[in-house]
């Protein structure tokens, strides 16, 4: 339950030295190297040091993973490899790792012959479009069978070409022949859209023709260089693309059966990337001629570690506490058990440096209003189960890892919110067993069934939220004292201890019937509110002072809006149960048999799919939002910066470290 104390480190070291210190920087892990870029603005620094311009080096890197990429991609396309729902790195201890960097010819290798069949796969599909095309001109025209080679005798020109769909040819045909004379017109297809025509006419009458088809839309059809008929040329184009298609059907044949070096293209793009982030690095440093300048953040306990490398290389450095005014990178550390429940806290923000991780604390608060909301049993089982499932049979790592694996404690959850309810999928034993087992079986909830008293869950949801944002109080009150404002804490927090629960007394004693709670809760009240002026009040002049007070007892309201947000809590949880009761009602409307038990069971697997993945969603977004809104709102001082160590990012290989 904290934030990671940070150091802040700068050393110096010679140029000569800077290789071996990146590649045992890498490799150590825990070294944020932040830019130096800033500090040319300073004429001192802009007159000693220079930048490195590391970008022609780094385009050329970026060049090879790129072609490396691509080379992947044609092997994800055509290598008939499966691709997991969860993808996994391949664990590679670090001397294994290097070998392969070490010797990257082979991957080279098979990446430019990948990269050549993508190439031959691209001119066939060029080749077979081109066929296609071809074939579809000459389709229309199959019915023509003069030679495309023989255009014109003598004396006579034959012509092709197509007409609109609506032309009469009739009296198309009728004026051609009144005002040119000897012409011959053939329709070799008609559809609607065109109309294709072969025309025979004299050559001296070949101006007078075309400007009379011109008026008519008529578009001359050329076929070039072509020789034979029209269905020689379709079965030579048939025989063709078939050719062509035997080709690139072995081409990516070829390509299946040497799927397998998609591992070592997978290698060599992790090695290319480590040195591209080894390189861009770089542009983060400042440099003489002969020496470099770095400034970073260490965790405090891998200070050692660092020093130790540090010294083994010659640098001289300086490690310090930061500056209050300093941006500090933020590192989250908590128990294994509470560990993937930041994944929850960083969908919001980081909390600041200087602030306070709440993941521990509500953590268990997420996780038991997630199995309230969803309050099922049976669908906690699908949820907990899946999950195991999961993380058993895929190694996870990372954000995937830890919401997997929350998923699962909220599944848990609803496990238990689901007995205490008596929920299993709504009421399906009793349905089930009354349906067709003839005897309806009926599993009692081990506290209340929600739907037969809501009330009892709404007031217990809404103690629930005032003990959560009471807890959100207690941080901030926690976090003044800490900063030596204990009497903030006092009027603040403090008041609101003392209001709070002596409105709650005075409002409940009647209906509890305790009259002394009524007594205490009066004059509790009363002096948490002259508490709440005096807060408001102090520190301000004049005006300000009533202001102050005024606004501080009438944000009562706002505490009011946010206990009843936790109605949510009751809301959410009736409707998980009643979708699932009206999923089995529908089921038993088609009766016993096997035909019902059929229909049943198809409408409950549909029905129970639905509302499975409408009310998880709803679960997991109403519980972050009780956490960011309500209780978040207390205390939390967001704007962290992610600790972004200088490290291997590898996105195929983990590479296995040394046990630190």
């Amino acid at each position: 339950m904290s934030i990671v104390k940070m150091k802040r480190v700068a050393l110096i070291g010679l140029d000569i030295d800077k290789q071996n210190l990146m590649d045992r920087l890498m490799d150590f892990g825990m070294l944020e190297i932040t830019d130096q870029s800033s500090k040319m603005q300073d004429e001192l620094w802009a007159n000693s040091t220079t930048v490195e311009d590391e970008r022609e080096l780094t385009a050329s890197i970026e060049g090879e993973i790129n072609r490396a990429q691509a080379a992947f991609a044609v092997i994800e396309k055509y290598g008939g490899l499966k691709t997991p729902f969860f993808q996994t790195r391949r664990s590679m201890n670090a001397a294994a790792f290097d070998r392969i960097k070490g010797s990257e010819s082979e991957a080279l290798n098979k990446i430019d012959f990948i990269l050549q069949l993508q190439e031959d796969i691209n001119h066939a599909n060029d080749s077979i479009n081109i066929i296609e095309q071809d074939m579809y001109a000459l389709a229309s025209w199959e019915d023509y069978d003069i030679p495309l080679e023989v255009r014109e005798t003598a004396s006579v020109r034959f012509d092709l070409g197509m007409v609109p769909g609506e032309t009469n040819l009739d009296e198309l045909t009728a004026r051609l022949e009144d005002e040119i004379g000897t012409v011959l017109v053939k329709s070799v297809l008609a559809n609607k859209d065109f109309n294709h025509l072969a025309i025979a006419s004299l050559k001296a009458k070949r101006e007078e023709l075309f400007a009379i088809l011109k008026e008519y839309g008529f578009t001359h059809i050329v076929f070039g260089k072509k020789t034979g008929t029209v269905a020689e040329n379709l079965k030579l184009l048939q025989e063709e693309r078939e050719e062509e298609l035997r080709g690139l059907k072995v081409l990516k044949k070829t390509i299946v059966n040497n799927a397998s070096v998609k591992e070592i293209i997978e290698d060599y793009i992790d090695g290319k990337t480590i040195d591209l982030d080894k390189e861009k690095i770089k542009e983060k440093l400042l440099s003489t001629q002969k020496t470099f300048f770095i400034e970073g953040w260490v965790p405090v306990r891998w200070v050692d570690r660092l020093t130790t490398i540090l010294e083994a290389t010659g640098c001289y450095y300086q490690i310090r506490d930061p500056e209050e005014e300093e941006q500090v990178p933020v590192l989250l550390k908590n128990s294994r058990f509470f560990t993937p429940i930041e994944a929850v806290t960083e969908m919001y923000s980081l909390p600041d440096y200087h602030g306070f991780d709440p993941t521990s604390i509500y953590a268990l608060f997420y996780i038991c209003f997630f199995g309230m909301m969803f309050s099922d049993a049976g669908y906690g089982l699908l949820l907990a189960g899946g999950c195991f499932a999961v993380l058993k049979k895929f190694n996870l790592e990372g954000n995937m890892y830890r919401m997997v694996k929350m998923f699962m404690y909220c599944g848990i959850s609803t496990i238990f919110w689901g007995a205490m309810f008596g929920g299993f999928f709504g009421d399906l034993i009793s349905s089930f067993s009354g349906l067709f087992l003839s005897h309806e079986i009926v599993v009692p909830a081990l506290w209340f069934n929600p739907l037969d008293d809501p009330m009892k869950l709404l007031i217990f949801s809404l103690v629930l939220g005032v003990v959560h944002l009471f807890i959100g109080m207690g941080i901030n009150a926690y976090m003044e004292i800490r900063d030596g404002k204990p009497m903030d804490a006092l009027f603040n927090e403090g008041a609101w201890y003392v209001t709070l629960p002596g409105l709650a007394m005075l409002l409940g004693s009647g209906t509890l019937g305790i009259p002394i709670l009524s007594v205490v809760g009066k004059w509790m009240s009363i002096a948490g509110v002259a508490m709440l002026i005096v807060g408001g009040a102090r520190g301000k002049k004049g005006i300000g002072r009533l202001t102050g007070a005024f606004s501080n007892v009438y944000s009562i309201t706002s505490w009011m809006s946010d206990i009843l947000s936790y109605a949510r809590l009751l809301a959410l949880g009736l409707a998980t149960g009643v979708i699932a009761q009206v999923v089995n009602v529908m089921g038993s409307l088609f009766g016993g048999g096997i035909g019902g038990m059929i229909l049943f069971i198809l409408i409950f697997t549909v029905g129970t799919v639905i509302n499975f993945a409408i009310n998880v969603l709803g679960s997991f977004i109403h519980s972050a939002r009780l956490q960011y809104v309500e209780f978040f709102g207390k205390f939390y001082r967001d704007g962290g910066d992610p600790f972004r160590p200088f490290k291997k990012n590898t996105k195929y290989v983990r590479v296995e470290e040394e046990k630190r």
